[in-house]
């Protein structure tokens, strides 16, 4: 998943590391969650071909006063929130509820929970109140 362009996406200014974000289109800290979630925006961008326009990163949920990792639009309604962790971590339960927290008020079709490296996605499916892990 990680890709080497990136790579050449990082600075170094006194002592401080930065990655370009693609979608921000600004130098922002670098952290072992944003590297992962450069690489999730640029498979977006560049393998997948989405538009760029319905790429939201840091997104500020309101009602709850959080900001989620990235979600993708399609037709102007949320259809993928996904939540980045860093590469080294152990997922968890903890992990889940926070991504359903967020979908409970953006009704996405979609949830992703990765380290880059390990991939949980699940689809919503509404009419039967029901979240299922696709493998």
């Amino acid at each position: 998943m990680f890709n080497n362009e990136i790579i050449n996406k990082i600075i170094l200014i006194n002592n401080k590391k930065y990655i370009f974000c693609l979608i921000r289109k600004k130098f922002v800290n670098f952290s072992s969650e944003e590297w992962v979630r450069q690489n999730i925006i640029y498979y977006l961008l560049k393998i997948k071909n989405l538009n760029k326009e319905n790429i939201k990163v840091e997104y500020y949920i309101k009602y709850i006063k959080k900001r989620l990792d990235i979600i993708i639009f399609k037709k102007k309604k949320p259809f993928i929130i996904i939540e980045c962790k860093k590469i080294d971590i152990i997922f968890n339960k903890k992990f889940f509820n926070q991504i359903i927290s967020y979908n409970f008020f953006l009704k996405s079709k979609y949830l992703i929970i990765t380290n880059g490296i390990k991939f949980f996605i699940y689809k919503v499916d509404y009419e039967n109140k029901k979240i299922i892990l696709k493998k």
